[in-house]
């Protein structure tokens, strides 16, 4: 993980290696933010491996988001781990 760029309102994060499944769900939870101007990530080619993960906010700062979303899913897996199949 590389920081791109960092803003009060704009986050820009690439991932080589990346997995896409993460990416995603990241991408899920910060958009449970009302804050939220645009957020997902693009894949620069396949063959290289790399995404760029974009975060752009209205006006809170686009790192704590960042984190809120982060924090949010690791209590989520942390639940799910608890639980016995």
């Amino acid at each position: 993980m590389e920081i791109i760029s960092k803003q009060k309102n704009l986050l820009k994060v690439s991932f080589k290696p990346f997995d896409q499944g993460l990416l995603n769900a990241v991408n899920d939870k910060i958009w449970e933010s009302k804050d939220i101007e645009s957020s997902g990530f693009q894949i620069t080619h396949p063959e290289v491996g790399e995404a760029i993960f974009t975060l752009r906010t209205k006006s809170k700062e686009a790192k704590s988001i960042w984190n809120s979303a982060l924090d949010s899913l690791k209590k989520d897996f942390a639940s799910a781990a608890k639980q016995k199949l």
